[in-house]
């Protein structure tokens, strides 16, 4: 990730999306706001995805393991990231929620220093605003799962995706390309929960490759 560069002379191929029938699972239970959320968390749907190339942009916060979180990130950051992105619809991607993004480029067993990249998935080919951090993702596998209910967290999203993943038995994780990410479906900018849903959702997506890559 490097926030020198505005526009990296050369990008990868632009960002082709797909049916996106998770997130229209997503969407459509992030708007029945007359439905009551259960108090433990429900798996709205899960799927391994090819993801990519695309790029994602956004601001990051490093602190050690455990010490800060997303709610940091989007509190201080959020705000003037997300209107930035907005505000560049022609680059908007299938992916429209608000993202904390894991960057562990300055991660090792001292300093334990975890990024947390608020920000979205746009296509490959999007000029990175002013002070802003990026990051180009390849074509890849992807594993998306979104879980709902009042307690719902993005731990029981991850739980839940690799307990399917392992239960697949057909992926593991991406040894060329690590990617985890935390997906917000119903925070606003500053990192609030958006009153007025009846479903709390939240998901997570982590990079897998096939076992046997004959399968493909």
């Amino acid at each position: 990730m490097n926030s020198q560069i505005k526009n990296p002379n050369k990008t990868p191929e632009s960002y082709s999306p797909t049916t996106p029938k998770l997130l229209d699972m997503v969407a459509e239970a992030r708007n029945s706001a007359n439905r009551k959320a259960e108090k433990e968390p429900k798996l709205v749907g899960w799927e391994v995805v090819k993801f990519g190339p695309c790029r994602f942009i956004g601001k990051a916060i490093y602190a050690r393991a455990g010490v800060s979180d997303f709610y940091h990130v989007f509190k201080s950051y959020g705000e003037w990231v997300f209107k930035t992105l907005d505000d560049m619809k022609e680059y908007a991607t299938d992916e429209i929620y608000n993202v904390a993004f894991y960057q562990w480029n300055r991660y090792d067993a001292k300093e334990e220093l975890l990024g947390y990249v608020a920000g979205r998935f746009m296509k490959a080919d999007t000029p990175v605003p002013e002070n802003m951090d990026y990051y180009d993702i390849p074509d890849i596998l992807v594993g998306k799962a979104f879980v709902s209910g009042e307690r719902a967290n993005e731990g029981h999203a991850c739980n839940f995706l690799r307990d399917e993943i392992k239960r697949q038995g057909l992926y593991q994780h991406s040894s060329s390309f690590p990617l985890s990410a935390e997906i917000f479906p119903a925070w606003d900018y500053k990192g609030d929960r958006i009153e007025g849903f009846g479903t709390y959702i939240v998901g997570f997506y982590e990079a897998f490759e096939l076992i046997n890559p004959s399968q493909e």
